[in-house]
């Protein structure tokens, strides 16, 4: 699978002998039709990455396999709904973009309260980030960066969404989106770009939005849908 080699030697490759990362791979849930798919910028503390796991080719294709396998019957995205006002840990009802994500997913989507995060596919611009927390340096983002922007371009063909939400803000979001053309018009205060993104033979109707946290929750979500209606999907 081409997904797995960049992940592989263009994204881990380079960092193999760093220590204190972690890594992720796209989440589809169960339930996703496609008609929202999710970036932000990297996973703020993850699961840690043993060295030895990606100290050589071999081995860096043996984890990367297992990432990427199904691990069991339960939706790769239930862990938000768990973490759902978590005592003690991380509480997804407390984070910014989980809360404006899930209003997004029930206007976007078939999505009930019940099951919302399944039906989302979930993707960050960088795969690798320090598993204690905090986005990656830019030295981090620098060497995985050709590696991710190749991978994020596999992702949305291979997941084809109608509607694609760029949580990043311009600034993280553009040096990713080079081979498409956005309009740079603010609609609003928080909805800084909108385009589209070519897949097969439509194309997925694109939104770049600032970083929520911090920002007023219904003022956020209302531009983003708002921007959503703004940018129809061409005719084919």
């Amino acid at each position: 699978m081409e997904e797995n080699e960049i992940l592989s030697e263009k994204i881990l490759g380079p960092v193999a002998e760093a220590s204190r990362l972690s890594v992720f791979v796209a989440s589809r849930g169960q339930r996703y039709s496609g008609a929202l798919m999710v970036v932000g910028r990297a996973v703020n503390g993850w699961k840690e990455i043993s060295p030895t796991e990606i100290c050589s080719p071999d081995r860096r294709r043996r984890y990367v396999s297992a990432l990427s396998g199904v691990q069991n019957d339960q939706c790769p995205m239930q862990w938000v709904l768990d973490s759902w006002g978590k005592r003690g840990g991380y509480n997804t009802a407390r984070s910014a973009f989980w809360r404006v994500i899930k209003d997004v997913a029930h206007s976007c989507t078939a999505a009930t309260k019940c099951d919302w995060p399944s039906h989302l596919v979930w993707s960050n611009l960088y795969k690798v980030s320090p598993s204690e927390g905090g986005n990656p340096s830019g030295r981090l983002q620098q060497v995985q960066f050709e590696g991710c922007k190749a991978l994020l371009k596999l992702e949305i063909e291979s997941f084809a969404p109608a509607r694609l939400l760029f949580l990043t803000g311009w600034d993280w979001a553009a040096p990713f989106l080079t081979e498409s053309n956005f309009d740079r018009t603010p609609l609003g205060t928080h909805v800084q770009a909108t385009g589209h993104w070519p897949v097969g033979e439509r194309q997925s109707r694109v939104v770049v939005a600032s970083h929520p946290q911090g920002k007023p929750h219904k003022e956020w979500v209302s531009e983003v849908l708002a921007a959503f209606e703004a940018t129809p999907a061409p005719a084919a």
